[in-house]
Order: C-alpha cells, then sequence, then structure tokens
C-alpha cells in the first residue's frame, strides 16, 4: 500500500525550490516582547528546518541571498557567515539554506537582523547531559552562540506563511498571506474549498521537526520507495470539526497514520485517511476550513485547517 504513494513524493520532492521573498520587516531590532525575558534559547528537534535570527553580523545584505545546491549540497559559508553545530566532541559545519536581513531605514540607528535558514543535523542528540549549540561565525571570528533546547520532535505543519524561503510547487498561486497549510490530494493538488478533501480518501501533510530516521537517505535516492527513511518516534493524528452552529470543536477521530516519514532536505511526509464526517458538519467559506488535523509526537503537535467536503 505505501508503494503505491511514495513515489508521489519523489515528483514533488523534485519541485522544491527557493522563494526570493523576503519576510516584510522594519528596521528596529526588537530582542523579544509580551510579559517574559527574552532568551537566547531555541527549541529544534534533529533534522529539523528552521530559521535562526541574530542581531552583530556586521555585513549588511540589502536583498536575501538563496544559495543553489550543487552535487555537494548547499555552502557552509555565504557572505563570510557560518553557523557550526555544537555538542561536547561533535561539531558540525552546516549548510545555508538562505539569508537575509531586515532593512535599515534611511537614516538613523539600525542594527539590523539577520536570519538564516538551516537544517539541525541529526546528530543533535536531545538525550545527552551535554548542551547542543549553534555558533554563529563571521569572517571565522566566533560572533555568537544560541543554545539548544534539543527535543526529540517539533512539529510544525508547513504553510505559506512561512518564511524560511522555501517553497514546494504545490502552493504556486497562493497568496502568501493566506496561511495555507502543505495538506495535498495523493495525485495534487492543495485541499481548498475549490478542491475540498473527501471522506475514506488519503491526504498527504508536509511537516518539518518530526525528529530523528531510521536510516540516512541514500545517495543517490532512490531506486526504491523502501529506501526512504521512517521517523523513530511514534506520531498520531487526530481530527476535530466544527457543526453547522460553529460551536467549539467536537472530537471525530483518533488514528494511526499510514506512513509518516523524511523525503529529503528536511522534509517530512505524514500520510492518512480522511475519517466519515458527521452530517452537521459546518460549509467551508473564504479560507476557513471545517475539519482541524491534529499531528502529535512525544513532546509536541501542530494543527491544520482543512476543507472537507460534507
Amino acid at each position: 500500500m505505501l508503494l503505491t504513494r511514495v513515489p508521489r513524493v519523489l515528483t514533488l520532492l523534485a519541485a522544491l525550490g527557493f522563494s526570493g521573498m523576503a519576510q516584510a520587516q522594519t528596521g528596529i531590532g526588537v530582542a523579544g516582547f509580551g510579559y517574559r525575558n527574552p532568551a537566547n534559547t531555541i527549541t529544534a528537534a534533529p533534522g529539523q528546518v528552521l530559521m535562526v535570527s541574530v542581531f552583530g553580523i556586521v555585513t549588511r545584505i540589502p536583498d536575501p541571498v538563496l544559495p543553489v545546491a550543487n552535487n555537494a549540497g548547499f555552502p557552509t559559508e555565504v557572505k563570510g557567515i557560518s553557523v557550526d553545530f555544537v555538542q561536547g566532541p561533535v561539531t558540525v559545519q552546516l549548510e545555508i539554506r538562505g539569508i537575509q536581513q531586515s532593512p535599515c531605514p534611511p537614516s538613523g540607528a539600525c542594527s539590523p537582523a539577520t536570519s538564516l535558514t538551516i537544517q539541525i543535523p541529526y546528530e543533535l542528540n536531545p538525550d545527552s547531559g551535554i548542551q547542543a549549540l549553534l555558533r554563529i561565525r563571521e569572517g571565522g571570528a566566533p560572533l555568537a552562540d544560541v543554545v539548544l533546547s534539543a527535543v526529540t520532535d517539533s512539529v510544525h505543519v508547513i504553510n505559506t506563511c512561512d518564511q524560511t524561503g522555501i517553497f514546494l510547487s504545490v502552493a504556486d498561486g497562493m497568496p502568501a498571506d493566506s496561511c495555507t497549510p502543505m495538506v495535498i490530494h495523493a495525485h495534487g493538488p492543495l485541499v481548498g474549498t475549490s478542491a475540498p478533501a473527501k471522506p475514506g480518501e488519503t491526504l498527504v501533510l508536509w511537516a518539518y521537526g518530526l525528529g530523528a530516521i531510521e536510516h540516512p537517505i541514500p545517495e543517490p535516492c532512490c531506486a526504491s520507495p523502501d529506501q526512504l527513511p521512517l521517523a523513530l518516534q511514534p506520531f498520531n493524528v487526530s481530527f476535530t470539526y466544527a457543526d453547522a452552529g460553529r460551536f467549539p470543536q467536537r472530537r471525530l477521530a483518533h488514528v494511526v497514520p499510514d506512513y509518516v516519514g523524511m523525503v529529503g532536505a528536511g522534509l517530512y511526509q505524514v500520510q492518512f485517511v480522511v475519517p466519515a464526517v458527521p452530517s452537521d458538519i459546518s460549509t467551508c467559506y473564504g479560507r476557513s476550513g471545517n475539519l482541524t488535523v491534529q499531528v502529535s509526537g512525544p513532546k509536541s503537535a501542530d494543527v491544520a485547517q482543512l476543507c472537507v467536503q460534507p
């Protein structure tokens, strides 16, 4: 059953690219806001793709830089800036998939934030008593250490509001501010009001941060779908829905997904079957869905709102 679906993974992965759109920002440097002191710590799982933003880099980067991968992968240094992963005796120089800065105003003091898109290596050990960190370097000299709060999983359902610079071709034509979750029909397109899901069909959800995998992806990949690694942690999928009166979400089902695995470049897929829906489920309108899907792991969870046909 898995063999009939996973080849689609390879087709979509070939469409992986990088977007030149930078997040709209002001030139004001903000270290934090709200009611708690800011912390120089980020939560991350092995293999997680994320952005890390730091102050203090001298080099000015007026436009986003989105390196192109070659046979050796992405560069480990861009504009003189590099990132090392360090945990005890383990040091890994990380590939940089994108780098951008918040723009400065025409006049006045400015300390731009520099954002780097990276992938946490699978060498990260959440069970180790040794603190892990990211060491940012400029011109080879250490600039800042960012402490990692290591967890087994940190689930994030990819959506069109993500500013990592990475995109999937299935998102073409979607408004960037729609925050549409990357959940597709088995043969495309994205699930939405114009292409709602149907009870009983298999959907494919794209995510980051599902943690350790059973084996590395071979090079080259992949002669067989069996070469794609599965996630080591157990994950489940639960569903809630809004009724016609749009009252608080009601529980619908809780299932084990058909497939949870990494398909390359830090991208994970979760494949699941849409459950039967009750007759009083609300209708979808605008960008609002009527079915909430939650992917849960041992340490984290994230949700996607979908439109399902009554």
